[in-house]
Formats: C-alpha cells, sequence, structure tokens
C-alpha cells in the first residue's frame, strides 16, 4: 500500500482535476439513480392504473417520486400519450446529463493522467540520467527499458481507469443502496448479504495474485534483457551462426514467464467464476426475496422493478472489485520496481562549476587506493601517486585488470577513491563538480559508441551549434573526412544505423576521435582509440594529433608500443600498482615489464615482414 500512496503523490499535482472528475461521477450517479424512479413510475402511475381502469391508484412515499409525480400531468384515462410522452422526455434529459458528466469526467481523468504519466517518464528518464556508472554497471539495460515502459503502461492504465472508477463505484454502491433502503431497509440488506464475501475473497485474491505478478515481471525482465542484447549484438550472433542457440535461449525464458502467466490464469479460473457465483447468487437472492415481498403486498411492482434495477446497480460494483483489485495488484508491483529506481542515490553534483573557467591540466594522485564494490577483497589501485605537469603526454601502460582505466575513472569522477587524494590544478577533485570537470575531459573509448542519426550530429554531439567548418576541420585531424566525402553520397548528412552500424569498427573510432576533438577539452583521454585501424592510418591520425593536442595535458592508454613511444611519461601499471615510469628509452635501458612487452611486439613484427618477404 506504501507504493499506492507514491502513486497518488505522483497524481497529487493534479489531484484536483481527479477531484473534479470524481465530484462529476458523484453527481452523475445521483442523477443515474433516478432512471429507476421513472421505470416504477411507469409501472405503478401508468400501467396498473390503466390496466384497473383507473380504480388503482398509487400513492408515493419518497420524496423523489413524489416529485416526479407533481410535474407529470394530472392522471386521467384519456391522457395516456401525454403522461409517456412526459416519462419519455424526463428519461431523455437523464440520459444527456449522463453523458454531459460522463464526458466532462472522462476528459479530464485523460487529460490529467497523460499529464501524470508523461511527469513520471520525465522523472524517471531524468533520474535515470543522474544515476552513477556504477548502477548501469550491474543493471541490465533491458530491464531498465522495460520497467521504463511495460510498468509506466501499467500505472497509466490504473490511473486512467481505476483511480477515479473507485470513486464511481463507492458512488454507485452508497447510492443503490440508500434508494434501495427509501423503499425497504430490509430489503436492502438483503441485497448486500454476499459483499463481506466477495470482498474478503478479494483481499484474498490481491495477495497471491501480487505474488504472482511480481515473478512474472521478473521473469518478463530476462526475456527483454535477452532480446535487447540479442538485437544490440545481431552481428555477433550471424557471424557465430549462433541464431538457433538464442532461439532456443528466448524460447526458454519465454517458457518461464509462460509458466508464472499459466499460475495467473490459474489463480483467475478459481477467483473469477467463484466471484461470479457469488454474485449471481446475491442477484437471484434479491429477486426472490423482492417478489416475496411483492406477493404479500409489501411492495408494489413499481417498486419491485426499481428495486431490482437498483440491485443490478450494487451488484455491478460488487462484480468489478475484483478487477479493481486486480489492477490495484498489477500497479502495486509496477511502482515497487519503478522506485527500485526512484529511491536510488543520484550521483553527488555539488561542487564549483568555474563557468568559462579552464583547466591548465596539472594532475596530482596522492596515495589513492579504489576497490569497486566494498565487498571485494583485493583493490584495484593500492596507494598509487604520481604527478602530471600541464600539457604533458602520458601513457598508461599495463596487462588487462592493472587500473589503467580506473585511473581515468577517478580522474571523470566516475567513481570516488576509498583513500588518498587526487588534485586538479592544486584543487581537490571533489571541489569540482562533475558537470564542469567532465565538460572539460574528452574521451575517445576503446568501443566507440555512436548515435543513429547524421554523421554531422554525431561529431557535434558536445556542441550542436558548431558551424560545419568546425565539424570539416575536425574530420580531417581525425582522417575520416575524405572517407565521408567519397563513400556517403549524403557526406555529413549520412544517417548512421543504430551505433553507427554501417561504419566499419576503424570508421567508429576516427569518428568518436572527431567528436572529442571538436569538444575543444583541457585534458585529453585516449583510452586504445587507434586499436581498431592499421598502422599506417595511425601513424596519419597521431602525425595531425600531435598539433591539435599541443599544450593540452594528454592521457593515453595503448598496447601497441608505436603510439605511445613519443610520450613525455609512460606510467607501468599491474596489479593496482606502478611498476615501472620515465620515458621510451628511459624503460628500454631496465629489464622490466616494458622492455619484455617491446622486445615482444619487435620480434613479432620482425617474424611478419619475414613471412612476407619469403612469401
Amino acid at each position: 500500500m506504501d507504493y499506492l500512496k507514491k502513486l497518488f503523490q505522483i497524481l497529487g499535482k493534479w489531484k484536483s482535476f481527479y477531484i473534479l472528475s470524481a465530484v462529476l461521477l458523484i453527481i452523475l450517479t445521483f442523477v443515474r439513480m433516478l432512471e429507476p424512479k421513472v421505470l416504477q413510475i411507469a409501472v405503478d402511475k401508468v400501467i396498473v392504473y390503466f390496466q384497473s381502469d383507473g380504480k388503482i391508484t398509487f400513492i408515493p412515499e419518497d420524496f423523489i417520486t413524489r416529485f416526479f409525480y407533481s410535474i407529470l400531468p394530472e392522471l386521467k384515462m384519456d391522457n395516456l400519450q401525454l403522461i409517456l410522452i412526459s416519462l419519455g422526455i424526463i428519461l431523455l434529459v437523464i440520459s444527456l446529463l449522463r453523458g454531459m458528466f460522463s464526458f466532462s469526467a472522462n476528459a479530464i481523468t485523460a487529460s490529467s493522467t497523460e499529464k501524470a504519466t508523461k511527469n513520471l517518464r520525465d522523472r524517471l528518464f531524468s533520474h535515470i540520467q543522474a544515476l552513477p556508472i556504477a548502477y548501469h554497471s550491474k543493471t541490465p539495460t533491458g530491464e531498465l527499458i522495460q520497467r521504463c515502459t511495460g510498468d509506466v503502461e501499467t500505472i497509466r492504465k490504473f490511473a486512467s481507469m481505476q483511480v477515479v472508477e473507485v470513486v464511481r463505484l463507492s458512488a454507485l454502491f452508497v447510492g443503490a443502496f440508500i434508494m434501495m433502503a427509501s423503499i425497504d431497509l430490509t430489503y436492502a440488506f438483503v441485497s448486500i448479504v454476499f459483499v463481506p464475501v466477495i470482498l474478503l475473497g478479494s483481499i484474498y485474491y490481491f495477495k497471491k495474485e501480487s505474488v504472482i505478478w511480481n515473478e512474472h515481471e521478473k521473469e518478463q525482465d530476462k526475456l527483454s534483457i535477452i532480446v535487447q542484447e540479442n538485437l544490440s549484438g545481431i552481428r555477433v550472433v550471424k557471424a557465430f551462426a549462433k541464431e538457433n542457440f538464442e532461439i532456443d535461449k528466448f524460447t526458454k525464458q519465454n517458457e518461464e514467464k509462460k509458466k508464472w502467466g499459466l499460475k495467473l490464469v490459474k489463480l483467475n479460473r478459481i477467483y473469477w467464476p467463484t466471484s461470479d457465483v457469488l454474485v449471481h447468487t446475491q442477484i437471484a437472492l434479491s429477486i426472490f426475496f423482492g417478489g416475496y415481498l411483492t406477493l404479500h403486498n409489501q411492495l408494489s411492482i413499481g417498486e419491485y422493478t426499481a428495486f431490482y434495477s437498483y440491485s443490478m446497480f450494487v451488484t455491478w460494483p460488487m462484480r468489478r472489485i475484483g478487477q479493481i483489485v486486480s489492477e490495484m495488484g498489477m500497479a502495486t508491483i509496477a511502482m515497487k520496481r519503478l522506485f527500485s529506481i526512484l529511491d536510488t542515490e543520484q550521483e553527488d553534483y555539488s561542487g564549483k562549476k568555474f563557468e568559462g573557467n579552464k583547466l591548465d591540466g596539472n594532475i596530482e594522485f596522492k596515495d589513492v587506493s579504489f576497490k569497486y564494490e566494498e565487498s571485494e577483497k583485493h583493490r584495484v589501485l593500492n596507494n598509487i601517486s604520481f604527478k602530471v605537469k600541464a600539457g604533458e603526454k602520458i601513457a598508461l601502460l599495463g596487462p588487462t585488470g592493472a587500473g589503467k582505466t580506473t585511473i581515468i575513472s577517478l580522474l571523470m569522477r566516475f567513481f570516488e577513491s576509498d583513500s588518498g587524494d587526487i588534485l586538479i590544478d592544486g584543487k581537490k577533485i571533489q571541489s569540482y563538480s562533475k558537470e564542469y570537470l567532465r565538460s572539460r575531459f574528452g574521451v575517445v573509448l576503446q568501443k566507440p559508441f555512436l548515435f543513429s542519426t547524421t554523421i554531422k550530429d554525431n561529431i557535434a554531439y558536445a556542441n550542436p551549434d558548431s558551424h560545419i567548418d568546425e565539424v570539416i576541420e575536425a574530420s580531417r585531424a581525425a582522417k575520416i573526412h575524405d572517407i565521408i566525402e567519397e563513400v556517403f553520397p549524403d557526406s555529413y548528412e549520412t544517417i548512421l544505423g543504430e551505433k553507427g552500424v554501417t561504419l566499419s569498427g576503424g570508421q567508429k573510432q576516427r569518428v568518436t576521435i572527431a567528436r572529442t576533438l571538436l569538444k575543444d577539452p583541457d585534458i585529453l583521454i585516449f583510452d586504445d582509440s587507434t586499436s581498431a585501424v592499421d598502422s599506417e592510418t595511425e601513424f596519419e591520425i597521431q602525425k595531425a594529433l600531435r598539433k591539435i593536442i599541443k599544450g593540452k595535458t594528454t592521457f593515453i592508454i595503448a598496447h601497441r608500443l608505436t603510439s605511445i613511444q613519443d610520450c613525455d611519461r609512460i606510467i607501468v601499471l599491474d596489479k593496482g600498482n606502478i611498476i615501472e615510469e620515465g620515458t621510451h628509452e628511459e624503460l628500454l635501458m631496465h629489464n622490466g615489464f616494458y622492455k619484455k612487452i617491446y622486445d615482444i611486439q619487435v620480434s613479432v613484427e620482425d617474424e611478419i615482414r619475414a613471412e612476407t618477404v619469403n612469401s
């Protein structure tokens, strides 16, 4: 129920509109209560009177019937048509009022719900954008997509159809009961005798369904993850001819989802027929008891007819209790899943922004240690310390898991160090806001990511207002301009497929390099960014980059030593420790890790060259 309270908090901004809609529905219910009275009058005042040749005259007791009697023409044997026309006009007016109030209430509810749903979607998306990298690293994308679409839609349906419906059905039940009680109090209680049983059954059904639906949605998350991963990696699937494997994986997970769906069906198979039996038993009891009272002249035929209509009004809310409870259970689960996202703490964006100021690029690590999870035994970085002067070009080298990327992640405050200090331009890194800090960094990742838009928009992602000449200049530096002009008919206006699928790996990396260069950052980071291009292209890119990065602090993570030999300093890491540090020439003088890697790469190149000559 706490999550339903949160749902009403979301709707709270528009609560005045929901209240207005509820008021209109209450008025609508009151108007609807008049219909059986018109039927009662038609039977008692008209049919009985004229069938008895005017000998039997019904005297109304309740004020509503007396009101209608007062506005109808005088009862005479020769004015039957006039009375029937008058009754028809009254029914027409009631129907028009019903339609007007119903349309207004539904329009207000629908409009308010769409606005509330949009607000929820905006809030969710904004919150997800502000969640730390650690959260995204642990949470599958498919699961987030399912929650932001399927669960939001579940809540939208509940808000649009059930929130105000509860008010309408409550008003219908109470109004009908009051009208029945005004005719015969005992008969009124007999007509709702099974309500407590149905209510208790609905509560039990709500609890059971909530458990099953929660498991069902977990299996749906897994299914969404499989679909998302499959479509994202469709090239890999086809390259390894694993289509049947993926189909089997999907089918097995779909089978798990079906099992929980069938459990829900089984529960419904028991609940709904049982509920219908109780409801129709209630109707039958009302009919027989009312017939008994009528035969013993305790009710008129018209009152019995009106009472039967009112008993149907009472029965309808009883029948709808199960559906409302069912959708309430689904909405509760959906809210629980959404608030598992919304309750996750956002990144701390506090700190100074230094608007308009650039970073000089002086960087210092002082005894910095870090591990990704508190439960992990081994640290990724162990009390590392080093200094980088403004404008220096620094290479980070080491085996996988040595801590190279972690250093970059700490610099950009994707994570916070467990101990030690990181200083930029003499200030602790925490004094800079994350937004400002990241805006001054330019990163080219090892795995390039491009958006499904034009080449120009991808390159100008950080600066959307950039002139095409600036885009071209950055492209030339990244050695991608000629390819764009020659290969793609629409040049820079070419729409790229999802994740840049229409480009080769090397072309995607060069586009991301151009995107970073156009940003004109103060500190550059190249994370093995030329690994997908050939040696000749790498040489050309590096040659062009030398002019651009001159005077900018630059970090290069690489495994190909040819790309880091001209660095001012090379820092070699292993198991979170700095094991070597120096220039290319200095490190070759030591028989350490760097020298071994260099010898291996040189010997491999010599072997390849020799084989090429011999062939």
